[in-house]
C-alpha cells in the first residue's frame, strides 16, 4: 500500500492536474441573502489581484475562474448559459475513434442539450478527462455540479444555508467567501493514526468534497448527492479474461491516454525511476501523435535508492536525454513549514527540495508540464494478493486455468502450494465475515496490531479515538470490495488515494506547470477494471500483462527487472538526522503531541541521536512533520504566544 510506504512518491505532485482555479457559488435567486452573498463574491473576485475572470454570471449562479498560464484550455461553455465545464475533456473512444487524442473546446448544441437534459449523465459516457460541469435549470432554481469519472481536478463543497460554493482552492474560498472554518480533529486523527480516511470529510468541517464520478444537486429545499460512476460496476465484466485481448486492450488505453494527456504540451519534463510504470509513460510519450520534446529527470541515493541503470536503459531506447540528480541529503525540513492551504493534508508527497527542482527545470526546459507513472502498481497489478487466486476459483473452479493460477501465485510469493491454497480458503472464508476492504485491518493480518501500533508515532489515545469514528472513514467504493473483488480491492484503493485526497502539491504554487499522472484515467482504469487480477502474475511474473503490452518498446533491463525497486530510505535516515535538532524540538512543543495525538516517548526514539533504535517508520516522522505544519500553517490553529495556551483554545 503506497501510503505507508514512503512519503517522497509523486502522488500528490503528480494529481496537482489543476489547469484551473474555479469558483462556482449557487444560490436561491429569489432569496435576498444568496444574491447578496454572490453580489459580495463578484466584487471580489472582480476586485482581486489574483486575476479572475467570469465564466457564467446570471441570476443565482456565479462560475469563475483564473486562467493557468500553462493551460490552453479555456472553460467550455454549454448553450444558452445553461452551464459550464471546466478542465480537460476529451471524446470517449466509443464516440469518436480518429482525433480523440485532442480535447474538447466546444460542444454542439445537440451534445449540450443531451448533458442538461440527462443531467450531466451523458458526459461519463460520451467523454473522459479531468473535469468539473455546473448545469443550471433557471425554472427549478436548482442547479448541479458534476465531477468527472476518475477525475483528478479537485471540487471541494461548502454549504451556507442554501448558498453552495464548489472550488478547486481552498485558499480562493477564504478570500471569496464568508465562512467560518474548523478544523475537523477526526479526520486529522485518522491520518494521524494512518488508518484509512478516505470519504468526503476533509480536515475542516464545513468543508466536503465531491467524489469522482459524483453529482451535487442544489436546490432551495435540499442538496442530494448522486452517484454517476462506480468502478465496482466493471468487476462483473469478463470481456477480457483472455490474456491476449487483455494484453491489446491496455496497450491501446495507455497510448489512449497518453496521447491525449499530452497533447497540448510541446515540451515535456518525464520524472524516470527506471521502474515498469514510469518507462511505460515515457515509451508512450515518445508514440503520442504531436511528437512532444522529451527530457527525462531521475534522482538517486546511496544504496538500493540507486535506480540509474535502469532510467538510463529506457531513456537510451527512445533517444531521451535523462538528467540525473542526486538527492539532496543536506535538506532543511523547515521547508514543511512553508506548506500550501489545503482542505487536509495531503495523502502522499515529494519532499519539498525535489518538488522545487523539478519545477525549476521544468522552467528552464520550457516545459509545459511535468509527467510521472502514479497509479501503474495497481492498474498493472503489482500489489496482487492471494484474493485473486480466490477470484479465479469462482470463474474456474476445478478447472487447468485455477491450477495454474495456483502455481505461477506459489512460485511467484515463494512459497508451497500447499500454503498458497490455505492462504486463499482463508481469503474465502473471510470475504462473508468481512466483505469491506478496509486498509488497516489488510496490515493488522500481516503485522498483528499491535506490531501496526508499534510502526506509527500515534499515541494509543488516537488510536482508542480512531476506532470510535473509524466508520465514517470507509469510503463507499470500498463497501464490499473484498466480495466483489477479492484481487483488485488495492486497485479500487489506489484509485481513490489518487482522485479522492490528493487534491494539490503541498509545495508547489498555483502558476507552477501541472503534474500530470495520464495513467490515472477513465479509459485506463475501466479497462484495468475488467481484467482478472490472476492475469497479473501469468507464467509466475510480477505484472505479467503490463510488461507483455509493452515488451517490443521497453529495454530487456527494465522488462526484467522483477518485483524489486529501490527507495530513498537510507536518503531518508541521512536526512531526518541532520535536522534532529529541529525536529525535536517542533514535535515535542508542537500541536500533535499537545493534543495527546502522537506519543511523546515515540517521538523522543524517533528524533533521537539513535534513531535507528526506533521502531517507527522512517516515512513516518515525514508524515508527521507534515501533519504538524499543515496545522499550524492554517490562521485559525496557527500557535502563537504561549503554545499550551493556544492549543488548549483552538477551534
Amino acid at each position: 500500500m503506497r501510503r505507508n510506504s514512503t512519503p517522497y512518491s509523486a502522488l500528490a505532485a503528480a494529481l496537482d492536474l489543476h489547469m484551473f482555479r474555479y469558483l462556482i457559488a449557487i444560490g436561491n435567486s429569489q432569496s435576498a441573502a444568496d444574491c447578496e452573498s454572490l453580489t459580495r463574491t463578484r466584487r471580489r473576485a472582480h476586485v482581486s489581484p489574483a486575476g479572475w475572470q467570469d465564466a457564467l454570471n446570471v441570476p443565482g449562479f456565479y462560475a469563475a475562474y483564473i486562467h493557468h498560464p500553462f493551460s490552453r484550455e479555456p472553460p467550455i461553455h454549454l448553450h444558452c448559459d445553461h452551464g459550464v465545464i471546466f478542465g480537460s475533456l476529451y471524446l470517449s473512444t466509443t464516440a469518436s475513434r480518429a482525433g480523440s487524442s485532442r480535447s474538447v473546446r466546444l460542444i454542439s448544441r445537440d451534445a449540450s442539450e443531451r448533458i442538461v437534459d440527462t443531467m450531466g449523465r451523458s458526459l461519463v459516457g460520451d467523454y473522459w478527462g479531468h473535469y468539473v460541469a455546473a448545469i443550471r435549470y433557471p425554472g427549478a432554481h436548482s442547479a448541479i455540479v458534476m465531477r468527472g469519472a476518475a477525475s483528478t481536478l479537485a471540487c471541494h463543497h461548502l454549504q451556507e444555508g442554501t448558498l453552495n460554493v464548489f472550488f478547486s482552492h481552498v485558499e480562493d474560498c477564504m478570500a471569496l467567501i464568508d465562512a467560518p472554518l474548523s478544523i475537523n480533529w477526526d479526520s486529522i486523527t485518522a491520518q494521524v493514526v494512518g488508518y484509512d480516511y478516505l470519504s468526503n470529510e476533509t480536515a475542516i468541517d464545513q468543508i466536503r468534497t465531491v467524489e469522482s464520478g459524483e453529482c451535487i444537486e442544489c436546490s432551495p429545499e435540499c442538496v442530494t448527492r448522486h452517484v454517476y460512476w462506480d468502478p465496482r460496476q466493471f468487476f462483473g465484466d469478463s470481456s477480457l479474461n483472455d490474456f491476449g485481448v487483455a494484453t491489446r486492450a491496455i496497450r491501446d488505453a495507455v497510448q489512449c491516454s497518453v496521447s491525449a494527456s499530452s497533447s497540448a504540451h510541446n515540451t515535456i519534463l518525464v520524472k524516470l525511476s527506471g521502474g515498469l510504470d514510469s518507462s511505460i509513460v515515457l515509451s508512450a510519450l515518445s508514440e503520442a501523435p504531436h511528437a512532444p520534446a522529451l527530457t527525462a529527470i531521475t534522482y538517486y541515493s546511496r544504496g538500493c535508492g540507486d535506480e540509474r541503470p535502469f532510467a538510463r536503459s529506457m531513456a537510451e531506447s527512445i533517444g531521451c536525454h535523462l538528467i540525473e540528480s542526486p538527492r539532496n541529503d543536506t535538506l532543511d525540513l523547515r521547508r514543511f513549514q512553508d506548506c500550501n492551504w489545503t482542505a487536509r493534508p495531503v495523502l502522499n508527497f515529494s519532499a519539498p527540495d525535489t518538488e522545487s527542482r523539478n519545477i525549476a527545470l521544468a522552467r528552464e526546459l520550457g516545459a509545459s508540464a511535468i509527467f510521472d507513472g502514479e497509479l501503474g502498481d495497481n492498474l498493472f497489478g503489482s500489489h496482487v494478493g492471494v484474493g485473486a487466486l480466490v477470484e479465479c476459483f469462482r470463474k474456474h473452479p476445478l478447472s487447468p486455468r485455477l491450477l495454474a493460477a495456483i502455481t505461477h501465485y506459489a512460485i511467484l510469493s515463494r512459497q508451497s502450494l500447499w500454503r498458497t491454497m490455505r492462504l486463499a480458503f482463508r481469503e474465502y472464508t473471510g470475504l462473508s465475515e468481512h466483505p469491506d476492504f478496509i486498509a488497516s485491518h489488510e496490515v493488522q493480518r500481516w503485522y498483528t496490531s499491535e506490531a501496526v501500533r508499534s510502526m506509527t508515532l500515534a499515541s494509543e489515545d488516537a488510536h482508542d479515538r480512531y476506532q470510535s469514528t473509524a466508520h465514517r472513514f470507509l469510503h463507499p467504493w470500498l463497501r464490499d470490495a473484498r466480495s466483489l473483488a477479492p484481487g483488485s480491492h488495492l486497485l479500487l484503493y489506489g484509485l481513490i488515494v489518487a482522485t479522492s485526497t490528493a487534491y494539490h502539491s503541498p509545495f508547489s504554487g498555483s502558476d507552477d506547470p501541472p503534474r500530470i499522472s495520464p495513467l490515472i484515467s477513465q479509459p485506463l482504469v475501466e479497462t484495468a477494471l475488467r481484467v482478472p487480477a490472476y492475469l497479473h502474475f501469468k507464467n509466475a511474473e510480477n505484472r505479467a500483462l503490463a510488461r507483455a503490452a509493452f515488451a517490443d518498446r521497453l529495454p530487456a533491463l527494465v522488462l526484467q527487472r522483477g518485483t524489486g525497486k529501490g527507495g530513498p530510505n537510507l536518503w531518508a535516515k541521512d536526512v531526518i538526522e541532520r535536522n534532529l535538532a529541529f525536529l525535536r524540538e517542533y514535535f515535542l512543543d508542537g500541536v500533535l503531541v499537545q493534543r495527546g495525538l502522537l506519543d511523546r516517548r515515540k517521538v523522543e526514539a524517533a528524533v533521537s541521536p539513535r534513531i535507528e533504535k526506533s521502531t517507527a517508520l522512517l516515512s513516518d516522522v515525514f508524515t508527521k512533520l507534515y501533519i504538524e505544519a499543515w496545522l499550524r500553517k492554517w490562521p485559525r490553529t496557527k500557535p502563537s504566544g504561549d503554545l499550551r495556551s493556544a492549543v488548549a483554545n483552538l477551534t
